[in-house]
């Protein structure tokens, strides 16, 4: 039996779901709740091919059984190598170092887990930060933890 996974286009990216991670949607579904998110965060790959990061989103949520990935659908062209962002979802950093190899093997970028608890602080790299207006940054940062 072969495990299908789903796409789907919302706010300007494109969601990829394996409808047979129950268990994984279920342990993320509990985190939200939350103070903080819990545990809940993301493994970050960038690449200027989005065609790789499709590939490696696919693969990934099927082998680690993983529920939920999403990839930008526009480009950044501010920063050479990191124009698309794959984000696949976890309830905690237990695969950062194996989804380093997936990475590896074809050549992209990988920043390895960030935290909900750090996004919704507003906690972005200088790297990223750097290419947006002074406006955009200030958007960016905003604590949204009140």
């Amino acid at each position: 039996m072969s495990i299908i996974v789903n796409e789907k286009i919302q706010d300007g990216y494109t969601y990829y779901l394996n409808p047979s991670a129950k268990e994984n949607f279920d342990l993320i579904e509990k985190e939200l709740k939350k103070e903080y998110h819990g545990s809940l965060g993301k493994y970050q790959f960038f690449s200027d091919d989005r065609n790789k990061l499709v590939e490696i989103a696919k693969k990934v949520l099927v082998e680690f059984h993983l529920f939920n990935a999403k990839i930008s659908k526009t480009k950044r062209e501010t920063t050479k190598g990191f124009g698309y962002g794959l984000f696949i979802y976890d309830y905690e950093p237990r695969y950062k170092y194996e989804m380093k190899k997936h990475a590896d093997e074809i050549n992209v970028k990988y920043r390895y887990w960030k935290s909900d608890a750090d996004t919704l602080q507003g906690s972005y790299s200088e790297q990223f930060l750097k290419t947006l207006t002074p406006e955009e940054r200030e958007e960016w940062t905003r604590n949204k933890i009140r």
